[in-house]
């Protein structure tokens, strides 16, 4: 089965665009974070053998690697959230004809739901990593780069926000409490930290 991650950004657009019920807000989050990401590595990739940065080679070469597992892993996010809402979808679908057929729909709603909501959490977790490196690109990468540091960094902040709220939305029908109270902690714990980072390179740069 093709994947929106192998085919071209045209065909992803235009179904986001159309009445397709997949990919919506959290398959976009996970593309927006992840052209987050490639900004902070072009920045990282612009310092790698440059003049002026030969003290910062060994780190800079950290970040780069760092960064691609990162990317690597949240680009597949742009799917992994069409498939959780797929199966939602199918959850709520089942028949429930019987006292039988209603456990097991229940059941599933409420384990299609919690993977739904893992999902869009784990979207945040890798754009709040993502963000961490932003104040030390802005530091010892290249300085011709500065601007691509803040959209690195705007975006993955957005990434974060829009990913959050695809959180709660399935928190809402989760019955599990516990589930429901942790997640919740989490997502402003991350939330918090993403802001806190974006307004300090804001402060930094003075255009």
């Amino acid at each position: 089965m093709q994947t929106y991650l192998s085919s071209s950004i045209q065909k992803y657009l235009n179904d986001l665009a159309s009445n397709l019920p997949a990919p919506g807000g959290g398959s976009a989050a996970a593309l927006v974070s992840t052209v987050g990401i490639s900004c902070l590595l072009m920045v990282a990739n612009f310092t790698v053998n440059k003049k002026g940065y030969e003290n910062v080679q060994e780190e800079i070469k950290k970040i780069i690697q760092e960064l691609t597992q990162i990317k690597e892993k949240l680009q597949q996010y742009i799917d992994k959230d069409v498939e959780a809402y797929i199966e939602v979808s199918k959850a709520y679908k089942l028949p429930k004809e019987t006292p039988l057929d209603i456990e097991i729909r229940n059941k599933q709603i409420q384990l299609s739901l919690e993977y739904a909501a893992n999902v869009a959490y784990e979207i945040m977790e890798l754009s709040h990593k993502g963000i961490t490196y932003s104040e030390k690109l802005l530091k010892i990468g290249n300085k011709n780069l500065i601007t691509d540091v803040l959209c690195g960094t705007l975006f993955l902040l957005s990434g974060v926000q829009a990913a959050k709220y695809n959180v709660a939305i399935n928190l809402i029908n989760i019955k599990n409490t516990a589930f429901v109270e942790e997640k919740r902690k989490q997502i402003r714990k991350i939330l918090t930290d993403a802001k806190i980072i974006t307004k300090k390179v804001l402060q930094k740069i003075k255009l």
